[in-house]
């Protein structure tokens, strides 16, 4: 496809279609262990497997965020899929509360990981990953992480929190909230 091409589509067309996208929600979170108050973390449902071999995701930031200057000075981050359960820790890290910085991991439970950064003790899963690389596009980064450490709770796993049209939802409680991650 063509640059010219991509411009004839509306930013506001290009949003109203992907609200329709429905995606899980995570907690891009950075910082070391030794450090907590330089912790970040942001809202995010741009996440998604890249491959098994090596174990790899994607997660797309915008370079304007704290996380993201935060993440490519250490090169390593961590992703929490979030559970219905968790929508005030969703909205937290979106902004919603008016928390910032190292002051959002006071919702939730937080521990530094193998690699250090903070990781949510009861997500869905969390996967600890080092940055091996990065691309430029536009407003935001396509990171690669090859992923070096995986949490999983035992037992039964709660229903996923998802984001669509404009909302976060419960797959057992249908909507919960309107507004969501940062872009």
């Amino acid at each position: 496809m063509s640059t010219a091409a991509a411009r004839d589509v509306a930013p506001a067309d290009f949003r109203a279609g992907m609200r329709r996208l429905a995606s899980a929600v995570n907690v891009i979170a950075t910082g070391s262990g030794q450090d907590p108050a330089g912790w970040r973390g942001m809202t995010a449902t741009a996440v998604c497997s890249l491959c098994a071999e090596p174990p790899s995701l994607v997660v797309c930031l915008n370079r304007q965020t704290g996380t993201y200057r935060r993440l490519t000075e250490n090169g390593l981050f961590s992703v929490n899929v979030l559970a219905g359960p968790d929508l005030h820790l969703a909205q937290t890290f979106a902004g919603q509360h008016g928390l910032v910085g190292a002051d959002r991991f006071t919702t939730g439970d937080w521990a530094p990981g193998r690699l250090g950064v903070p990781v949510l003790r009861g997500a869905q899963a969390s996967f600890e990953c080092r940055v091996v690389q990065a691309v430029e596009y536009g407003t935001h980064s396509l990171l690669i992480g090859n992923i070096e450490a995986v949490h999983r709770p035992d037992g039964a796993a709660a229903q996923p929190l998802i984001y669509h049209d404009q909302g976060f939802h419960g797959l057992d409680t249908g909507a919960v909230t309107t507004g969501g991650p940062h872009r």
